[in-house]
């Protein structure tokens, strides 16, 4: 579910659909909940869209403000 396998194709791994999170970001910020509403059509359960959340974050692409619930791309130039 988390990495693509022999039986897992990329597109259905969670790598696979972080970059459906990062183009939605990339563009304009979001709430989380705007941000899954707007996902949820790709992500089977809100387990996957978590740990999405948290790779990206852990890989220092996104930052969330707790305090508002904004999600953030982080502009690395």
């Amino acid at each position: 579910m988390i990495v693509p396998n022999k039986v897992i194709r990329f597109s259905e791994s969670i790598i696979g659909k972080m970059t459906i999170i990062l183009e939605l970001i990339s563009k304009q910020e979001m709430t989380i909940k705007e941000l899954f509403f707007t996902t949820q059509d790709y992500f089977e359960e809100i387990d996957e869209f978590i740990y999405s959340l948290d790779v990206l974050f852990l890989l220092d692409t996104i930052t969330v403000d707790f305090d508002k619930g904004v999600v953030t791309y982080v502009r690395k130039d």
